[in-house]
């Protein structure tokens, strides 16, 4: 069986596979690792048989029947625990619409070729969107180094401004870039004290590495903590005359991401989720490095299923 349609990051991959037989799709999926390549019986544990079925948009599902003895007549969907198991659109559109949305394509063109409505698109983005968040919390080591420099900074997201009396309050976002490379880290933050900002630093930043701030005073402990520490006073100077410390490139990554995020419609309460996109975006920055980490840890967070899940037993109690 073919299922060969070209790289993983190639939209006439997913293209071929809106058109491609079933069996094909599946196939595929199941190289993949998205879905399960069996399915063991609830009833008596052997291995179920794949039946066509045209009533689904699968083609597939699973079936054991047994006639006579413990007779049983069980059927199985094919999405058993995989990321597209609550999901009634078809296997190939939903991968599809996952490459359209890794080269950013516009909402409204993705509903239009894909036929599905707004609301369906919103709810599969911020799908992917939490698999970015799952990639940052669960992937993400630390940068810097002896010899490595990271620019560190704090920047608030959200303008403070009056709309019909009601104030939007903005969110603190504090970051930093390693110099000459895509690696980051962002941290949405509560407040700007130096107990939250040396935990973040800590986190993400390895022991030696040359930290390069503004002159806030939540880091002055830094050379006291394993950091090479050099600062930049901004009312001065961009650049510092002594020690040639800047953060240009923290403040041009701000910028960067206050464009993007102001250029779409945004989920309410899911701005953790955009900041770990643009992230994983910036490190991935082509389409076949997209789809390869994404699909890579939608098999890790939905592990596709090939037997029924064990019913829980609660425990009994006196009341």
């Amino acid at each position: 069986m073919a299922t060969n349609f070209g790289n993983i990051g190639s939209l006439s991959t997913y293209h071929g596979l809106q058109i491609a037989e079933p069996k094909v799709v599946f196939q595929w999926c199941v190289d993949q690792g998205l879905i399960a390549s069996g399915y063991e019986c609830p009833k008596c544990k052997r291995q179920m048989v794949l039946r066509p079925r045209r009533d689904i948009s699968d083609g597939f599902n699973w079936v054991c029947r047994v006639r006579g003895q413990n007779a049983h007549h069980v059927k199985r969907s094919v999405r058993g625990g995989s990321w597209f198991e609550r999901s009634n659109l078809p296997i190939p559109t939903i991968l599809q619409f996952v490459i359209y949305w890794c080269v950013e394509m516009k909402s409204k063109f993705i509903c239009e070729e894909l036929n599905i409505g707004t609301a369906t698109a919103t709810d599969w983005a911020s799908f992917c969107r939490e698999v970015c968040q799952d990639i940052l919390i669960w992937r993400s080591g630390k940068i810097g180094g002896p010899g490595i420099v990271v620019e560190i900074d704090e920047s608030k997201f959200g303008k403070r401004k009056y709309n019909r009396g009601k104030r939007v309050v903005g969110r603190w976002v504090f970051g930093g870039v390693e110099r000459g490379s895509n690696n980051c880290f962002f941290a949405v933050v509560e407040n700007r004290t130096s107990e939250v900002l040396l935990s973040v630093i800590k986190e993400h930043i390895l022991p030696g590495t040359t930290v390069m701030s503004d002159c806030w005073s939540s880091y002055e402990c830094l050379s006291d903590e394993g950091f090479v520490h050099l600062a930049v006073n901004h009312s001065l100077h961009f650049v510092d005359p002594d020690t040639g410390a800047h953060t240009n490139s923290i403040e041009g990554t701000w910028s960067a991401i206050k464009r993007n995020l102001q250029g779409t419609n945004h989920v309410k309460g899911q701005f953790d989720s955009y900041m770990a996109t643009y992230m994983w975006k910036r490190k991935h920055s082509t389409a076949q490095s997209r789809m390869e980490s994404l699909l890579d840890m939608i098999k890790e967070v939905y592990p596709p299923r090939s037997k029924d899940k064990r019913k829980s037993r609660g425990k009994k109690g006196t009341k």
